[in-house]
């Protein structure tokens, strides 16, 4: 979200107040609204493992609890008994070192929780400079504690050293250690795909910190630094920060060193040195969207250092500085920058290419140093529980449902422990239920929901209105679909899915692609994803299908990483999608990562495009497409192939825009020009062009000058830090400042949301479920009127 006037009212921005619970959001444009946090812990439940009560932990402090944890740990590696360890509240004294090893495929798909994190601590009593739990684990969470290093450790939480993806770290509190939460390190590998949720960092030399090519994808949300040295840091890898506060951080609330993607958005930053610095001294570049964040009194000489080639998007944030602070150091290469607000006069050091558009400077009053209050650790209700047998069967199943659906207001869980449950009717919750279907976690060896029925069936169908929340899941559709979602299509209705995991068919069903995701006649109800994952396969992974009419607001997806797709995203009827930072991996030789052929509105930043290529097939294809294509701040990688990416606009272009706004290409072989990689065919020829984009590459002929303008900067046997290897892309098109204005709107607009008790009206979570089929659907999400 970029600090605009949202066109609903339901959304979250930063720039927030606590009152009594309530988080009133406020921005510069003065706008304001309420909302309630209602997300609900559930547990501990009767088939999770207790530390205390069966391996015989004290939690007392004085007592050295770290044999019986470490019993613990290597109990529930293989989950024989349980996927899910429970520490009661107590303080837990660690002597030496944690650790748990992946042996198998399947060890450690599982989950740590603590009662709450305020009383549930693991304490550090021993050697000055170690690691207090080392996390080898995948498909796995752990929440609820809090790591105290005792001013003695040298890591509270270490990823690896085997590879991971699929992971939640949510609701811990870090403190007083040189290192909080660490993504792997040199001789490990890579940790991916990890949502870092509402954790608190104190007194961090480091808070968290990617240390590894492919520790990438941490999604860092709603967290608190307070005092750490560097709250957020890449050595290698790479985050993206989200709505996050950062105070008094002595170095750099989030710093790069190394190259990828990152995105930078709605965080609030109040007397740390510097916001952002990414200072390495990189001639190759890495795209980066910085976007509604709120920076108030840095101490240091600059709020944001811009060092690196970029390119940048730099949209409506709120800069109060000092009269001897600048708000923005720009690069030598690509930025555009976007109704920003500054409370100083030249407080940016203009350099390289850049687009300046509808700025202003605003008095140091209109800009707010009010600390905002996140949203709160899930708090733990007293409801009534009604536990599904093991091996329970599909009807079983479906009476607990049923019991719990005529239990109106009082939100029953119906749980279903860890184990494989052979379903041969469709599961339905019916309209006007208010319940929860938790499992005992999402992945291959936790709770697991397979269908037996008929290829034409449906494993679960949450028929709305209602206000419903699935969890800890997975759904094995078969060829069927793995799950049905009935959504009220109107403004009280929102479906709101965190770490949901899709993956479609391998293999296209009649000649008809797959679809992974289908989001159908939504256009009043607000639809999201966070930390969304998995992979389209043989067809599409996301499909948005409108109603042939301008919607209330977009499809929304923010965060997430998938393999390739047939077409990553395709908007028809007049659907809308917005896609921020997301990771797309070629896992199979599909080319052409964006196909648009029907009508809608497509707005994509801070994402990463690694895909197949060749000569006769465009990376980004829009074919008689009418609508709008936005494009700003991706990564455009061939791999396992040499020919360059590339977007191409054929057909009709009378109705078609597509701007491609401070993208990178990497280029393996030469031609690498503008003309080579933006290429529009259409007849009218469409409207858009390509804005302040550049490329990397390590073959210095495609790049022989580079920034040409770098004549002061020597050769250096790193070509990431030579003035050749990388280079700009002259602009195509006339794109004028409106066009641009135009374009960022849906990003702009659309404002992420948070679950809420619902009075009145539909609302559908869906937290950590892994939904796969290999049918020509797997999760449908469908308007109702």
């Amino acid at each position: 979200m970029f600090n605009q006037t949202p066109r609903h009212c339901c959304g979250r921005s930063l720039g927030l107040v606590l009152l009594a619970g309530i988080l009133t959001l406020t921005s510069g444009t003065g706008w304001t609204l309420t909302l309630a946090a209602e997300e609900e812990f559930v547990g501990p439940c009767p088939s999770w493992l207790d530390v205390r009560r069966d391996f015989g932990a004290v939690g007392d402090g004085i007592a050295d609890d770290t044999a019986a944890i470490q019993q613990a740990l290597d109990a529930i590696r293989s989950h024989q008994q349980a996927s899910v360890l429970y520490f009661p509240a107590g303080t837990y004294r660690l002597t030496r070192p944690l650790k748990t090893v992946r042996q198998a495929h399947t060890d450690n798909m599982v989950s740590l929780v603590g009662e709450t994190p305020e009383k549930t601590v693991l304490l550090w009593d021993g050697p000055e400079g170690e690691t207090m739990l080392q996390w080898d684990a995948w498909y796995s969470k752990i929440s609820r504690m809090t790591f105290d290093g005792r001013g003695r450790a040298g890591v509270c939480l270490f990823y690896g050293p085997s590879f991971s993806t699929y992971n939640e770290t949510s609701d811990l509190i870090f403190r007083d250690a040189q290192n909080g939460l660490v993504f792997g390190g040199p001789q490990t590998a890579g940790q991916a795909e990890n949502e870092v949720l509402r954790c608190r960092f104190l007194r961090c030399e480091t808070g968290i910190q990617a240390v590894n090519w492919n520790s990438m994808d941490i999604w860092v949300w709603y967290c608190w630094f307070e005092d750490c040295g560097r709250s957020i840091h890449n050595v290698m890898g790479n985050w993206h920060a989200w709505h996050n506060v950062f105070i008094r951080s002595r170095v750099s609330d989030v710093s790069i060193a190394n190259l990828m993607v990152f995105s930078v958005v709605n965080n609030v930053s109040v007397g740390s040195r510097c916001f952002l610095d990414f200072s390495s001294g990189h001639t190759w570049g890495s795209p980066t969207s910085i976007t509604g964040n709120r920076i108030v009194d840095p101490t240091g000489d600059c709020a944001m250092v811009l060092d690196n080639a970029g390119p940048y998007l730099v949209v409506d944030n709120q800069f109060r500085i000092r009269p001897n602070t600048r708000a923005i150091r720009m690069t030598w290469a690509d930025q555009t920058l976007v109704g920003n607000a500054y409370t100083q006069d030249d407080a940016v050091e203009e350099r390289g290419r850049f687009r300046r558009i509808a700025e202003r400077v605003v008095s140091p009053d209109q800009i707010s140093d009010a600390l905002p209050e996140l949203p709160s650790v899930p708090p733990r209700k007293t409801r009534r529980i009604i536990e599904v047998p093991p091996n329970a069967s599909a009807e079983d199943i479906q009476k607990a449902i049923d019991q719990a659906a005529q239990m109106v207001g009082e939100r029953p869980v119906v749980h279903i422990p860890m184990g494989v449950y052979q379903i041969d009717r469709t599961l339905v919750i019916p309209p006007g239920a208010d319940l929860q279907l938790v499992g005992d976690g999402a992945s291959e060896v936790a709770t697991r929901l397979v269908w037996t029925g008929s290829p034409d069936g449906c494993l679960v169908h949450i028929a709305g209105p209602g206000q419903v929340s699935l969890q800890d899941l997975h759904l094995n559709g078969g060829r069927a679909s793995a799950l049905l979602v009935e959504l009220p299509d109107d403004a009280n209705s929102r479906l709101l899915a965190d770490q949901l995991n899709v993956t479609g068919s391998s293999s296209i069903h009649e000649d008809d692609l797959p679809v992974a995701l289908r989001v159908e006649g939504v256009g009043e109800a607000t639809v999201q994803f966070r930390a969304f994952q998995g992979s389209g396969q043989a067809g599409r992974w996301v499909q948005v299908i409108g109603n042939n009419r301008e919607p209330r607001v977009p499809v929304a997806i923010f965060t997430g990483a998938t393999g390739s797709a047939v077409g990553q995203y395709e908007v028809r009827n007049g659907g809308a999608l917005v896609v921020r930072s997301i990771y797309h991996e070629r896992s199979s030789d599909a080319l052409c990562g964006l196909h648009l052929s029907e009508s809608g509105n497509l707005s994509i930043d801070a994402t990463r495009f690694s895909y197949a290529t060749s000569p006769s097939a465009p990376t980004v294809l829009a074919e008689n497409f009418r609508g709008l294509c936005t494009l700003a701040t991706c990564l455009f990688m061939p791999v396992a192939t040499e020919d360059p990416c590339r977007i191409e606009i054929r057909g009709d272009g009378s109705h078609t825009s597509v701007l491609a706004l401070n993208n990178q290409f990497w280029v393996i072989k030469p031609p690498a020009t503008s003309e080579t990689i933006w290429l529009n065919r259409a007849q009218p020829p469409a409207q858009g062009g390509l804005v302040g984009c550049n490329i990397n590459t390590n073959n210095k002929t495609v790049a022989a000058k580079g920034f040409e303008f770098l004549r002061n900067l020597p050769d250096h046997p790193d070509p990431a830090r030579s003035p050749r290897g990388a280079s700009p892309l002259q602009d195509r098109g006339a794109v004028s400042d409106e066009t641009i204005v135009r374009h960022l709107r849906l990003l702009r607009e659309t404002v992420p949301v948070y679950p809420e008790k619902v009075s009145e009206g539909t609302e559908i979570v869906i937290r950590r479920v892994i939904a796969t089929s290999q049918g020509k659907l797997t999760v449908w999400i469908r308007g109702k009127k």
